[in-house]
């Protein structure tokens, strides 16, 4: 396996019955092979397609971060074409899911994909590796893929959490952004898991695709368990659409008692505001001539604004 630390890019040749990998083609054994591409490359595909006898458009489409979930039965291969959550932690990223590729002859398979799948259970990924036949890595990378659906709903779940006390506290929304971040997410992932429920159901009808025969048992189990995720994907895409309303009204009402708190001191400033405007004139005043004009002024303010700041403050308007 060489990966590069930068692009995180692998290229892995691994014997299925020996679970020995190999450098290239032409070093491998002619005997069932396991090949897992991470970061697609052009030179990737064309060795792929050269060795397996695969259509190079059909892995070309795998490149396309918007295909969708699909199966291909042809004489010489299987293509199945499924989407995986992206790493939801990632704030600064342009897409929810991404499509992972499996390309199989019944005998070799393929997989394909862009990035890390992000897991909960890192031993899923390393139990594909363990498998013997191209039947048992399939049933390992649905594994693979629903756990990926559960963590990343975990994030979500608490992600919402943990804006909740700022949902209750926070007069301007700093952040709806992240709300609607989440809410793309929730619909995209509900999406794709629908998507793949449609693969995996038709997956079942089949009784086998090329060489290779199915077991409708262990597929009937990863209905369920994609579908348990599907529903919990619904849930969340909810109770995020809730949380938004939620906090349109809290901000709305925050805002208000801010207002009315500022309009309330307003009215308390006002009167003494007045008095002082109405001796700051150039015109013949009320004891004008009298020394201790100022403190009566001052005074008179404040007897008259005392009142009204406790009936304020009774009525929980400051």
């Amino acid at each position: 396996m060489s990966i590069n630390a930068e692009t995180e890019r692998i290229f892995s040749i691994l014997a299925l019955e020996s679970g020995i990998e190999y450098p290239d083609f032409e070093s491998a054994p002619d005997e069932p092979l396991l090949i897992e591409v991470q970061n697609i490359r052009e030179e990737d595909l064309r060795k792929i397609s050269q060795h397996f006898e695969i259509d190079l458009d059909d892995l070309r489409d795998l490149q396309d971060l918007d295909e969708r979930p699909r199966l291909k039965v042809e004489d010489r291969f299987t293509m199945i074409v499924l989407r995986v959550p992206v790493n939801l932690e990632v704030v600064d990223r342009e897409y929810s899911t991404y499509p992972i590729g499996i390309f199989t002859n019944g005998r070799d398979i393929v997989i394909l994909r862009h990035q890390r799948i992000p897991l909960r259970k890192e031993r899923l990924m390393r139990k594909i590796r363990l498998c013997t036949t191209a039947a048992e890595v399939i049933y390992s990378l649905w594994e693979v893929l629903i756990n990926s659906f559960e963590h990343m709903l975990d994030v979500i779940e608490a992600t919402i959490n943990s804006m909740e006390d700022s949902i209750f506290t926070e007069i301007y929304p700093s952040q709806l952004d992240r709300f609607f971040q989440l809410s793309r997410d929730a619909v995209f992932m509900e999406a794709a898991l629908k998507a793949n429920m449609k693969v995996l159901r038709r997956l079942k009808r089949l009784s086998s695709i090329g060489r290779m025969i199915l077991d409708e048992d262990r597929l009937e189990d990863l209905e369920v368990d994609l579908q348990q995720q599907l529903e919990l994907s619904a849930i969340y895409r909810d109770l995020i659409e809730n949380a938004m309303n939620a906090y349109d009204s809290i901000v709305s009402h925050n805002l208000n008692k801010v207002m009315k708190t500022l309009t309330s001191i307003s009215l308390v400033v006002m009167v003494p505001t007045l008095i002082a405007s109405l001796y700051g004139m150039n015109v013949g005043l009320p004891l004008q001539n009298e020394p201790f004009a100022f403190v009566i002024l001052v005074a008179l303010s404040l007897i008259i604004t005392a009142p009204l700041l406790v009936y304020l403050r009774i009525k929980n308007l400051v």
